[in-house]
C-alpha cells in the first residue's frame, strides 16, 4: 500500500474469499484507490475478481487474459468438481475482464511504492505474473517459485523458459520472496528451485540419450529428487517436469 493507492495480489477462491480481503482493506481506514493483479488465471488466484468494487483497476498481462478467455471457465469447472465446498465457492462465478493490459512489463505507482509487474514466459501457465515491490525488495512469485515444494508444470510449461525466468528474478535483487502457496522465504529459494530444474534437465537428457522413454525416466528422476530433497512436498509433480525436459532435449 502506498500513499495514494493499494494493490491486492490474487483474489482467493471465489467472491467469499474476496470479501475477506476487502474487510482487511477497510481496517486501514478510508478505502484507497485500488489495483488488482493476479499471478495467474487459476480460480484460487483469480476466481474472486468479480467481487471487487467496479472502480478497481484490474491489471493483467495480455497472455494471462488469453489464458482466461481460452481456458478460464474450463479450469473453473475443474476446480468446482474438486469438492462440494469448491463448487459452492465458485457457483456461477465469472472472470473479470482486465482494465489495463500489458506485455511484458508494467509498473504500478501507489504513491511512494512502486510495483513492477513482469510476464516473462510459459512457466506454471502461459501468463504467470511476478510482482516486485521495488522499495521493499519483496517479490510476489505466484507459483513460479515455491518454498520446498516441487514446481507444478502444466500443458504449456517450458523448463527452458522457467530457468530463464529464474535468471531474470536474480537480476531483480529481491531479498524476500512470497510464493502463492507456502510460507514466505528468502530469495535463496530461487537458487534451490534452479538446482531442482537443472537436475531434472540434465538427468532427463542423460536418460533420453540412453534410449529411455519419458515415461521410463519419470520414476527414476522422481526417486532421485526425493532422495536429495526428502522434505520437499508434491513429488508427483516431477513427472510433468521430466516430460517437458524430454520435449526440449536436443
Amino acid at each position: 500500500m502506498g500513499s495514494k493507492a493499494a494493490l491486492v495480489i490474487d483474489t482467493g477462491l471465489g467472491p467469499r474469499n474476496t470479501q475477506t480481503i476487502l474487510r482487511e482493506l477497510d481496517k486501514l481506514g478510508k478505502r484507497p484507490e485500488l489495483y488488482l493483479v493476479t499471478t495467474h488465471f487459476h480460480p484460487e488466484h483469480a476466481g474472486g475478481g468479480s467481487a471487487f468494487p467496479s472502480n478497481t483497476k484490474f491489471v493483467l498481462s495480455r497472455i494471462q487474459q488469453q489464458d482466461i478467455d481460452e481456458l478460464g471457465m474450463g479450469m473453473m469447472e475443474t476446480f468446482s468438481r474438486m469438492s462440494p465446498l469448491h463448487a459452492e465457492l465458485l457457483k456461477d462465478v465469472k472472470f473479470r475482464k482486465a482494465d489495463i493490459l500489458f506485455d511484458p512489463e508494467y509498473t504500478i505507482h501507489l504513491g511512494g511504492v512502486d510495483v513492477n509487474l513482469l510476464s516473462l514466459g510459459s512457466t506454471h501457465t502461459r501468463g504467470d505474473t511476478l510482482a516486485y515491490v521495488r522499495q521493499d525488495r519483496v517479490l510476489f512469485a505466484g507459483d513460479i517459485v515455491m518454498n520446498h515444494a516441487f514446481l507444478a508444470f502444466g500443458k504449456f510449461s517450458s523448463l527452458n523458459a522457467w530457468l530463464g525466468v529464474l535468471d531474470r528474478i536474480d537480476r531483480l535483487k529481491a531479498v524476500k520472496l512470497v510464493p502463492s502457496h507456502g510460507s514466505i522465504g528468502e530469495v535463496s529459494l530461487v537458487g534451490e528451485q534452479r538446482g531442482v530444474l537443472k537436475m531434472v534437465q540434465s538427468r532427463s537428457r542423460e536418460l533420453k540419450a540412453q534410449g529411455k522413454s519419458a515415461e521410463e525416466a519419470v520414476p527414476v528422476v522422481t526417486a532421485e529428487l526425493q532422495a536429495k530433497y526428502p522434505d520437499w512436498t508434491a513429488p508427483a509433480r516431477v513427472a510433468q517436469a521430466v516430460r517437458s525436459a524430454y520435449d526440449e532435449a536436443k
